[in-house]
């Protein structure tokens, strides 16, 4: 067991734009979003955990780590300009670490940000909130996310920002 930062980063609007590339364009666009996004998580201290199709989970020891690497890759020009945008959803807590992956509620819980956000948004669980105190965030609220029985608390770290 470790107690890291784990985020999901995945790319609005990717189904619609598979349905006007070729496989080859395709091809190149993932290839360079998969390069793009292992890059930054690295500069940014992280470890690129694993691609599920457009979307990438990945594990940082701080949540100050996870934090400037949703920013930086949710700001990141490459998506911007073939005309997409990048969403991300954060977790923080006790998370268990099995054979290279990764497991728990942090990990759930991030999972299911990153699919309630807007394009160009970071959602982040109150735990990651918690941890960055001298963030700019926007609170949002209870948020009801499927697989979870009670609203869970997310922030806007994205917007607390512009």
């Amino acid at each position: 067991n470790l107690v890291c930062g784990v985020g999901f980063v995945d790319l609005s609007g990717f189904t619609a734009l598979t349905q006007m590339l070729t496989t080859a364009e395709l091809a190149t666009l993932l290839n360079g979003f998969s390069a793009t996004v292992s890059d930054v998580v690295l500069a940014d201290g992280g470890r690129v955990v694993k691609f599920i199709g457009d979307a990438v989970m990945w594990v940082s020891p701080s949540a100050e780590q996870l934090a400037r690497a949703a920013l930086d890759l949710v700001d990141h020009p490459l998506a911007r300009d073939v005309g997409l945008q990048v969403r991300a959803g954060l977790g923080y807590g006790d998370i268990l670490a099995i054979n290279g992956d990764y497991f728990g509620n942090a990990v759930n819980l991030a999972a299911r940000l990153v699919g309630a956000a807007a394009p160009g948004q970071i959602l982040a669980a109150a735990d990651v909130h918690d941890q960055l105190p001298h963030w700019p965030t926007i609170f949002l609220g209870p948020l009801t996310l499927k697989g979870f029985d009670e609203p869970v608390t997310a922030y806007d770290l994205h917007a607390g920002r512009q």
